[in-house]
């Protein structure tokens, strides 16, 4: 079995490769507006796959002319 490790972002990684501080990413989350958070222990990660998705309705959202994730 081979495990894919490097699919897996910390929140840091992932807020900053979306442009976003971790207040804003706070905030989001407490709105639940994030992506699908895998908890390994106390340790948080996001899946590439998760990420791609939330980016992509997100997208749509936009274009369809609903609010922004702010």
């Amino acid at each position: 079995m081979s495990l894919k490790t490097h699919h897996l972002l910390t929140v840091s990684t992932f807020c900053e490769a979306v442009g976003i501080s971790r207040s804003t990413w706070h905030k989001l989350k407490r709105n639940n507006q994030i992506p699908h958070v895998v908890k390994i222990g106390g340790i948080q990660r996001i899946r590439q796959e998760a990420v791609e998705s939330w980016l992509a309705e997100n997208e749509s959202k936009k274009m369809s002319g609903s609010p922004t994730i702010h």
